[in-house]
C-alpha cells in the first residue's frame, strides 16, 4: 500500500498552515498601548493592557487585586504609573 496522506512538507497534513506575517512588513505598530477610558473602570489602564496583550479584561483585573493583596499594595504603584505615563 502507497501512502495515501502523502504531502510536499515534512509536517503531517492533518496540521493547520502556518499563517504568514505578510501584514507586518510594511505596516507600523497597529496594536499600541493606550489607556481605553470607554471600557475603563478606574484610569483604563486594565482595559488598555487587556486590548494591548489580547487577555480578558476582568482576568486582568483579577490579577491586579490578587497582586495588591498578597505584594504589600506594590501593583497599586505600578497601576497609577501606568495610568499616568501611558497616553
Amino acid at each position: 500500500m502507497a501512502d495515501k496522506n502523502k504531502s510536499t512538507g515534512s509536517t503531517p497534513s492533518s496540521w493547520p498552515e502556518p499563517i504568514s506575517s505578510n501584514k507586518r512588513k510594511n505596516s507600523p505598530v497597529k496594536n499600541k498601548l493606550k489607556l481605553d477610558k470607554a471600557n475603563g473602570k478606574l484610569m483604563g489602564v486594565c482595559a488598555g493592557l487587556a486590548n494591548w496583550s489580547g487577555m480578558d479584561v476582568n482576568l486582568l483585573r483579577i490579577i491586579f487585586v490578587l497582586a495588591t493583596i498578597f505584594g504589600f499594595g506594590s501593583a497599586v504603584i505600578i497601576y497609577l504609573a501606568i495610568g499616568l505615563i501611558v497616553d
